[in-house]
């Protein structure tokens, strides 16, 4: 499956499906199943260095200005495109060493089931993410 590298802080904001664009500087002509993975670089309430959901990239587009807000972003970046995730899924997370660009990952990948109530949520949290949190 391909993968690609992403900013913690960013990487978890697509985990929990509050980031739907990714920005990057170049364009590629992949669409498909993308897994999504946190660099190693330690931020605080983070999940570092781990593959954390699976997304679908569904089209790159040049960046503009109506693509900020699902960018987490508050101005529009020079010479950029907008990769534009969809179909999320949860996995269980994985330890991997990023890479640049679109990368392959050859290794298996446990999908986790969604999950609906607060009271799931919470218990998934706990079980799952908050472990593996990087906290100073």
């Amino acid at each position: 499956m391909k993968a690609l590298s992403i900013h913690p802080y960013y990487a978890d904001k697509i985990l929990y499906r509050e980031k739907t664009i990714e920005c990057r500087s170049w364009k590629t002509s992949y669409r498909g199943d993308i897994l999504i993975c946190s660099t190693a670089k330690k931020v605080e309430g983070t999940i570092p260095g781990h593959a954390l959901c699976v997304a679908e990239l569904v089209d790159v587009v040049p960046f503009d200005e109506s693509h900020l807000d699902d960018a987490c972003m508050d101005e529009v970046p020079y010479d950029a495109y907008a990769w534009i995730l969809d179909n999320f899924r949860i996995i269980k997370p994985i330890p991997v060493k990023g890479k640049l660009s679109l990368w392959n990952f050859d290794g298996e990948i446990e999908y986790l089931e969604e999950v609906e109530t607060d009271e799931e949520h919470e218990q998934r949290y706990h079980e799952v993410w908050e472990p593996l949190e990087y906290k100073q």
